[in-house]
């Protein structure tokens, strides 16, 4: 009966050491700067310190086990959110463009046919150029015609025509959606041209993949001195 009380008073006291050394190993300080600029240490956070970016410290090796970064203001989670969302859309965007490129190279037979599709786009586009181009030469000419006679009217000192200078001020506007048109259209015309070749690079990958692995190299040829092996 003795023995049995002692060995239960060890167990007691083996498992108060357990808890008390559980309860030193989970004790940790925390490290962060004050609004003064200023290192602080302590087993508790005051409340100002909740939502300072702060280093968790083990107590009995003095070795930092985690951090917290600073809470973010209103602002800042707003645009973390905002940026988050950005991400978001252009990685589905990305993901759309390429499914649709897989889509459009699936359906050529050869890299031929997937360069004929974009010549007669780009032919297309250089038309809609072609004829913005005139559209703008139409326009200045026109514009120079209307100036001309506003400065003869001036000249004989008599008052433009309120008529013609509307003319020459929808002239002007119009010109220049024109000619951001056309400087837009140059921009589809050069990203045309990458978009061949990214393609064409993708065809070869995409074909090389379903032919399996790519076909080795020839082995060498043997030197001309060198006689071949007797049959």
């Amino acid at each position: 009966m003795v023995r049995k009380m002692l060995s239960l008073a060890v167990m007691a006291a083996v498992l108060a050491t357990g808890a008390a050394g559980a309860q030193e190993k989970a004790k940790k300080l925390y490290r962060w700067v004050d609004k003064d600029g200023k290192i602080q240490y302590s087993d508790a956070l005051p409340p100002e310190a909740v939502d300072q970016a702060r280093t968790e410290i083990n107590s009995s090796s003095g070795m930092a086990t985690g951090s917290v970064e600073r809470a973010l203001t209103p602002e800042e989670r707003a645009a973390k959110e905002a940026q988050d969302a950005a991400l978001a859309t252009a990685s589905k965007e990305a993901e759309r463009v390429r499914q649709t490129e897989e889509a459009m190279i699936a359906s050529f037979q050869n890299e031929d046919e997937l360069k004929r599709s974009f010549k007669i786009r780009t032919e297309l586009l250089q038309q809609t150029l072609d004829a913005i181009e005139a559209g703008i030469g139409s326009q200045r000419a026109s514009l120079a015609s209307l100036l001309a006679d506003a400065s003869e009217a001036e000249l004989a000192g008599n008052p433009v025509n309120p008529k013609q200078a509307g003319s020459i001020r929808e002239l002007h506007t119009e010109m220049a959606k024109q000619q951001q048109m056309l400087v837009l259209k140059q921009g589809e015309l050069v990203d045309l041209d990458k978009e061949l070749v990214r393609l064409v690079e993708r065809f070869r990958e995409m074909k090389g993949e379903a032919s399996g692995a790519a076909p080795t190299a020839a082995p060498a040829p043997a030197p001309a001195d060198q006689a071949p092996p007797a049959g």
